[in-house]
């Protein structure tokens, strides 16, 4: 398959679409960086934050703010990769300055299509992008993947059983149409919403935390942080959601090294994705 963007490893060579190590694409001559690995660490957070802070213009200043700093300090660093990352969250929050805040799927949508023309253009971004890789898909990955599908799935079961929490907001979101479209509908919006967090937390954020310290899993932890605080009013929500989408951001990220790129983790991830919306069908039914 080929790299959308125009993608290769920063200081590495070719994108790999067939498998292998994802470690082994992002060692070559990246080193610890205190301040680089703050800067995209704040710049993924402030991206997550976003989400839920964007109807309060200070707040959302405040998140732009943090970005764009982050931004600053990942533009010195040796590798051009960290900058990826704070670029994003920059995008991402650039609605803050005039005051607006678009609604889903847009208020995604638009900043990493941005992001994609950018690194598509500019010679410095597309020469430095994060490398797009498909993956292995051999016996082991594919008995990860299983294994994380029956986890998350079986999780989600659990919140909606003990926590009992209030999905009626969720439940506006779902229209009035005959049960084969709404699957339909559903099996659309696991589809895409898998591809744009794996490609913003999996792929750019991850891949700009490799360019700054020699620990995968050290980058497998902070930008798991972040997808888990992206789900602060999310599927599910508040400081048991948050945790549980961290954990399973390490999974998807612990799946993504395991299998040297993205397909793997989007596989899983769309599975888990449906199934809250197959969760939200029952629960308003």
């Amino acid at each position: 398959m080929k790299a959308p963007f125009g993608m290769r490893a920063d200081d590495g060579g070719e994108i790999d679409t067939a498998g292998g190590s994802d470690v082994a694409g992002r060692a070559d001559g990246h080193r610890f960086s205190a301040p680089g690995l703050a800067a995209v660490a704040a710049a993924a957070f402030a991206y997550a934050a976003y989400h839920f802070v964007a109807t309060d213009r200070g707040l959302a200043l405040a998140c732009f703010g943090v970005a764009l700093a982050s931004l600053l300090v990942a533009a010195r660093e040796p590798s051009r990769t960290a900058r990826h990352g704070p670029l994003l969250a920059v995008l991402m929050a650039l609605p803050a300055i005039a005051g607006v805040a678009a609604p889903w799927p847009y208020s995604r949508i638009a900043p990493f299509a941005l992001y994609a023309l950018l690194a598509r253009v500019v010679p410095s971004l597309r020469s430095s992008a994060p490398p797009l890789r498909r993956g292995a898909f051999g016996p082991a990955v594919l008995g990860w993947i299983a294994a994380i599908m029956a986890v998350s799935a079986l999780a989600l079961v659990l919140w909606v059983q003990w926590i009992r929490p209030d999905l009626s907001q969720m439940q506006d979101l779902l229209p009035p149409i005959s049960l084969p479209l709404l699957l339909l509908g559903g099996l659309g919006f696991a589809l895409f919403n898998a591809l744009l967090e794996e490609a913003v937390y999996r792929l750019v954020f991850l891949g700009s935390l490799d360019a700054v310290t020699p620990s995968g899993w050290i980058a497998v932890l902070i930008q798991a942080a972040a997808f888990g605080l992206s789900h602060l009013r999310g599927f599910p929500g508040g400081a048991v959601g948050v945790t549980l989408a961290t954990l399973y951001g390490v999974m998807l990220g612990a799946l993504r090294r395991r299998a040297g790129g993205l397909l793997a983790p989007y596989v899983a991830h769309v599975v888990a994705d449906f199934t809250i919306f197959v969760l939200l069908l029952s629960w308003s039914r």
